[in-house]
């Protein structure tokens, strides 16, 4: 590579990192930690972060229920469909969330004021997994693809049924896959806003309460309930990246 090369690319790569660092810097910055700590004292507060992390984890449990058996399914088999059944697990990521919220009221409304998810901790769980599904179904997806199907026919020869070849051979060599889906999942649940705002409004996940505090009592009361959760983004990107890690020594392993 040339001096002219090198110097494009540390020009572009820095840029990249200065628009996406920047903004993180100016909102910590923006805010002391005296603040953060009463807000994670704030009664309100801690009810959100409870409520957005529990609800995520409900979402990102029913996706490894129902979105490991789809994976599966558009891994493993060719069916009429097959390929407009992959656009569809997709479409969550390039529809506007709000789109997606509406399209959710209007089906959630439809079941009546009895029981509707509309204004309930279901309808977030409902929302979360709809616009973060995609995360965990596509990684596995690939981790199914990544295993040599003869596993699986030598298993069946050896008297496993379907199933128990499923559980005992197929996704155990798709566990990392499956937990890194799981972690990405469970962030992007935490962060989603556009359509739970549509959906639930009350009671408030924590995007909501940021919205709320900023339109209700400026920048300055939304900063810390900010940095809070750009802090937990943070881990959880971490330890998907240690999970990655781990992944691809477990591989370059399996060469030696």
């Amino acid at each position: 590579m040339n001096s002219l090369a090198r110097t494009v690319l540390l020009v572009c790569s820095a840029l990249c990192l200065l628009i996406i660092v920047v903004p993180l810097l100016s909102l910590f910055l923006g805010t002391s930690p005296a603040a953060v700590w009463r807000t994670l004292l704030d009664a309100e507060v801690v009810s959100a972060i409870s409520l957005t992390f529990s609800c995520a984890l409900l979402a990102t449990l029913l996706g490894i229920v129902l979105g490991t058996p789809l994976a599966y399914l558009l891994s493993r088999y060719q069916f009429p469909g097959r390929d407009f059944m992959k656009a569809l697990v997709d479409l969550p990521l390039v529809i506007p969330h709000p789109v997606a919220g509406i399209a959710l009221l209007l089906t959630l409304s439809a079941l009546g004021s009895e029981g509707t998810p509309v204004g309930h901790w279901t309808g977030i769980v409902i929302a979360m997994f709809f616009v973060a599904s995609p995360l965990l179904i596509n990684p596995l997806q690939e981790g199914f693809r990544s295993i040599p199907v003869e596993m699986e026919w030598t298993a069946r020869t050896l008297g496993l049924g379907p199933t128990r070849t499923f559980f005992r051979v197929s996704l155990p060599l798709v566990r990392n896959h499956l937990l890194a889906g799981a972690l990405m999942m469970w962030a992007r649940s935490l962060s989603e806003f556009g359509a739970i705002v549509i959906l639930v409004y009350n009671p408030k996940v924590v995007s909501v309460l940021i919205y709320d505090r900023f339109t209700s009592h400026g920048l300055e009361a939304a900063l810390p309930v900010a940095a809070i959760l750009v802090v937990v983004s943070i881990i959880v990107f971490l330890c998907l990246r240690a999970v990655q890690d781990r992944s691809r020594w477990i591989a370059g392993s399996s060469w030696l």
